[in-house]
């Protein structure tokens, strides 16, 4: 059987708590989605005042990061340097605004994260690495409780 990872609601929700957080109070409301694998939208959260277009352009960001597996600046750089446009892939979901993060585990891509509203890319781009630093936490606190806590060298001396 084929089993994909995907992210799930609870971590959806604590990247997109950990984006809120990391943005200042002075700033322009935001809009921030995460999508699962596929690019569906698992979980999407509108700040008061952040526009449609907003809303819109977090989900396509989030969107590319999935389906691309690239963040969507770096996506950005490889097809200039390719001499490519997004029109190339004829998918009207893609953007290469920066702000979308792809999220991984056991280096699959398990969804992607988009901000925006901040009025700056680079800071809707750092406001998503917050968001992704946390998703990427959370697996790595799950690890954590999983593991076996003895040292690699005590546990080859204990009989199978």
């Amino acid at each position: 059987m084929i089993q994909q990872l995907s992210i799930g609601l609870a971590d959806a929700r604590a990247a997109v708590e950990a984006v809120l957080k990391a943005a200042r109070s002075r700033e322009a409301p935001l809009a921030v989605a995460v999508v699962d694998g596929n690019g569906n939208l698992v979980y999407q959260v509108r700040q008061d005042g952040a526009g449609p277009l907003d809303v819109r352009d977090a989900e396509r960001k989030a969107y590319t990061a999935a389906y691309i597996g690239r963040d969507t600046s770096m996506w950005r750089l490889q097809i200039r340097h390719d001499g490519r446009t997004v029109a190339d892939w004829a998918n009207p979901m893609l953007t290469t605004l920066h702000g979308g993060w792809t999220l991984r585990r056991a280096s699959a891509v398990i969804g992607g994260l988009g901000v925006a509203g901040s009025g700056n890319e680079e800071r809707d781009e750092q406001l998503a690495l917050k968001g992704a630093e946390a998703a990427a936490q959370l697996a790595v606190d799950e690890w954590r409780k999983k593991r076996d806590p003895r040292r690699i060298r005590d546990r080859s001396a204990v009989p199978a």
